[in-house]
């Protein structure tokens, strides 16, 4: 639909998504989380194959033979595969570094464009779910938008005047919390890492318990109320509010997504999250109440699959006719 008169049309216009097929491939340390999607990233199939090995031909062969199978059984062709990271990804094609697979340097996009023969997009993780929210999720109708992740590591994606700005993952994961915290692996004393990470999450609960735990045990202990549980869970959160609160005092963002797989200590110690988002602001400050969404690792596989989209139809499907 236009607008009469002269010009661009001020209304988006918009595709048939059905007339197009695209792949998402999210790496994790354990598995290949893989989807394949229409144009709007609607999932319509879904896989999760375990990673036996961490080499970079055996992870190449693995993904080769789920994006083959997911060919042979489309009813469509194949536009694009997208892939995605957790780590350091240069200019779409190196993974620089990437501290779960233990990758540095590796040519990946190359790697896997040879063996498929199908254009192969490579992104950060964190992009490409912030894409997906841009377009397609909790973030499709604010021009400003922030999304902050707490799993394995600390991950950040930012939106401004409706595109997204680059952003470094350091920043954000050691942004000093209270300097007279714990330690994380860099290093820095009390930063979000040392709080907030599920590494650092389940280290302060099982040396408080003299014994290894797992993060789910840690929700569920610090759920009924354990003094060594409830108080690392309950700093968590706190240190989630008063992270989540500078990303919003810095860029003035109108919505705050908190996401990843450790997102539901924000759950057991909502108080908590609450207290840090006003810790340091003015009665009057403006701070948007943050978006508690947690997303599995499908969804990161669907975010790889918009890295495609968003490669193929760079201006966006809804400025397309």
């Amino acid at each position: 639909m236009r607008t009469p008169g002269r010009g661009r049309s001020s209304l988006p216009l918009d595709v048939v998504p059905g007339r197009y097929r695209f792949i998402g491939v999210k790496l994790t340390e354990e598995s290949v989380y893989a989807v394949i999607t229409d144009l709007r990233a609607n999932v319509l199939e879904r896989e999760v194959v375990a990673l036996e090995s961490l080499q970079v031909a055996d992870v190449v062969a693995l993904v080769s033979r789920i994006v083959t199978s997911f060919q042979e059984r489309s009813d469509l062709p194949v536009s694009a595969v997208g892939v995605t990271v957790g780590g350091q990804v240069e200019a779409g094609e190196v993974v620089a570094d990437s501290p779960f697979l233990h990758w540095h340097e590796i040519p990946f996009r190359a790697l896997l464009r040879e063996a498929l023969g199908t254009p192969v997009h490579l992104d950060n993780d964190v992009v490409g779910l912030t894409r997906a929210q841009h377009w397609f999720g909790h973030g499709r109708g604010f021009e400003n938008f922030a999304l902050l992740t707490i799993g394995a590591g600390i991950g950040y994606g930012l939106v401004i005047n409706d595109a997204m700005v680059p952003t470094s993952i350091h920043p954000v994961s050691h942004f000093p919390v209270n300097p007279g915290g714990p330690l994380c692996p860099l290093g820095h004393r009390g930063c979000a890492t040392a709080y907030m990470s599920i590494p650092s999450i389940v280290s302060a609960a099982s040396v408080g318990h003299g014994r290894s735990l797992g993060f789910e045990e840690v929700l569920e202990l610090a759920k009924g109320q354990d003094p060594v549980a409830r108080r690392v869970v309950r700093e968590a959160a706190l240190a989630l509010g008063r992270t989540a609160a500078a990303i919003s005092s810095l860029t003035g963002v109108e919505r705050i997504i908190l996401s990843g797989e450790g997102v539901h200590l924000a759950d057991v110690a909502r108080a908590d999250l609450d207290e840090g988002l006003s810790d340091y602001g003015g009665a009057h400050d403006p701070h948007p109440q943050p978006i508690v969404r947690p997303m599995d690792f499908v969804e990161w596989a669907r975010g790889a699959a918009v890295i495609a989209i968003h490669a193929e139809f760079p201006e966006g499907i809804r400025a397309r006719p």
